[in-house]
C-alpha cells in the first residue's frame, strides 16, 4: 500500500486568508474516499481508515457507501459526507447529496454525481456556485485537476478502481492552498 500521485494547485492569484484569531492558518488534512460500495464493514476497510483518518482534521466520503455500517462506522472520524446514487434510503434519509464545506477560507462543494462520466464535470459545475473546489465520486477513477479557476478532486474507489488504478483514497491538505494526493490502495 502506497504509491503516491501528487500535485498541487494554489488559486491562479496569490489568495490568502488569516484565520480569524490572528494567528497562522492550520494545515488541515482532509482524507477524502468514495464509493466504498460495502454493505459491512470490513476487516481490510478498518485497517484502510485507522491507517489514513487516525490523525486526519476531516474525513470526507463522498457517497455510494452503500449501507449504512460505513456510514456509521466512519462517524467515529470527524465525518462530513453525502449520499450516491447507489445508496440506500437509510443513507439518504441521514445525508444530503450535496453540500458546501468551508475549509481554511475555501469553499469546497462534496458531491457524489451520476450518469455517464464524460461530461460528468459540466453537470456537476452547474449545481455549485463561488466555490473553489468541486471533490466528486461516481466515476471510480481518481482525478485531480484545475479546470477554469475550480480545483477537482476525485479521490477513485475504495475497493473498485476502473482502470489500471483498483483501490484508492485521496488526501487534501488545506491551508493557504489546495494540496491533493491519491494514495493507491
Amino acid at each position: 500500500m502506497g504509491c503516491y500521485i501528487s500535485s498541487r494547485w494554489a488559486r491562479s492569484f496569490h489568495w490568502q486568508r488569516e484565520s480569524t484569531t490572528g494567528g497562522v492558518l492550520k494545515n488541515m488534512k482532509l482524507v477524502v474516499m468514495s464509493d466504498t460500495h460495502l454493505s459491512d464493514v470490513t476487516d481490510q476497510f478498518r485497517a484502510i481508515c485507522e491507517k489514513y483518518c487516525h490523525d486526519a482534521d476531516m474525513v470526507v466520503h463522498l457517497g455510494d457507501w452503500t449501507r449504512a455500517a460505513v456510514l456509521d462506522y466512519l462517524e467515529r472520524y470527524p465525518l462530513q459526507a453525502v449520499a450516491g446514487n447507489m445508496d440506500d434510503h437509510q443513507i439518504h434519509s441521514r445525508l444530503p447529496v450535496k453540500r458546501v464545506l468551508q475549509v481554511n477560507g475555501f469553499r469546497i462543494g462534496i458531491i457524489h454525481g451520476w450518469g455517464a462520466a464524460r461530461d460528468l464535470r459540466s453537470r456537476l459545475k452547474t449545481q455549485f456556485s463561488d466555490v473553489h473546489a468541486v471533490f466528486f465520486g461516481h466515476t471510480h477513477q481518481p482525478l485531480q485537476m484545475e479546470e477554469d479557476g475550480l480545483f477537482w478532486f476525485n479521490p477513485g474507489s475504495v475497493f473498485s478502481g476502473r482502470g489500471q488504478i483498483q483501490g484508492s483514497v485521496g488526501v487534501v491538505h488545506v491551508d493557504r492552498q489546495l494540496q491533493g494526493e491519491i494514495i493507491v490502495l
